[in-house]
């Protein structure tokens, strides 16, 4: 969990990109499979990204072989 300020300068509590990459690869059965490449395209261009702390969630989550999958391509 993290701390962002919103527009309206209130703090809220969220998860960090890549926690919630790994959240929506598991939920990837719900969504369009261009939503998913788009997500994670845009996480891999990002500026913050930390790979390793994305691969450790990937492997709690149990996401760690599907991961790989889109990765691949996109690397």
């Amino acid at each position: 969990m993290i701390e962002k300020q919103t527009t309206f300068g209130n703090m809220v509590r969220c998860y960090n990109m890549e926690r919630t990459m790994c959240d929506l690869l598991r939920s990837r059965s719900r969504l369009d499979e261009e939503t998913v490449i788009s997500a994670v395209k845009n996480y891999v261009a990002s500026k913050g990204k930390n790979l390793n702390l994305l691969a450790d969630y990937a492997k709690l989550l149990r996401v760690d072989k599907v991961l790989k999958r889109y990765l691949e391509v996109l690397l």
